[in-house]
């Protein structure tokens, strides 16, 4: 991560008590780039299936989780600089992986807000926020 890592920390007694909600209201139709329905069917599939897993949970319980990587977006470290919408760039943006899509690397991104996150765009090759290996 650069410099500018942005870390939230939203104190457990202001996180909703209920499980997150999904949105397409902000989904990225304009292009083919991030949309699902440019994916094969067995990973639409399994991303629902995911999808339908992350739904089971609380936003404290995925913000902790280490495995979805579930973070707010530093857009200094994206390609992408900001989403469509100006109504989701007005919410905080997060993304998370789909665990188990195309060797590990589709995130999804969207904007997060009253308990609901919008989803933005599909990543399946994590080309949005490119990671590279860290030398140990």
């Amino acid at each position: 991560m650069g410099k500018n890592k942005k870390n939230i920390t939203i104190p457990n007694h202001i996180l909703p008590a209920t499980n997150l909600r999904f949105s397409f209201e902000f989904y990225d139709t304009s292009c083919d780039k991030y949309c699902l329905s440019s994916w094969s069917k067995e990973q639409i599939a399994e991303a629902l299936k995911r999808l339908k897993e992350i739904c089971d949970k609380k936003f404290n319980e995925l913000h902790g989780d280490r495995v979805l990587g579930f973070k707010p977006v530093d857009w200094t470290q994206t390609i992408e600089k900001k989403f469509p919408s100006t109504k989701a760039n007005l919410l905080e943006a997060f993304h998370f992986s789909l665990i188990g899509i195309n060797n590990q690397k589709a995130r999804v991104y969207g904007a997060y807000g009253d308990n609901t996150f919008f989803i933005v765009w599909f990543d399946i090759d994590h080309k949005i926020w490119p990671t590279f290996k860290k030398n140990t």
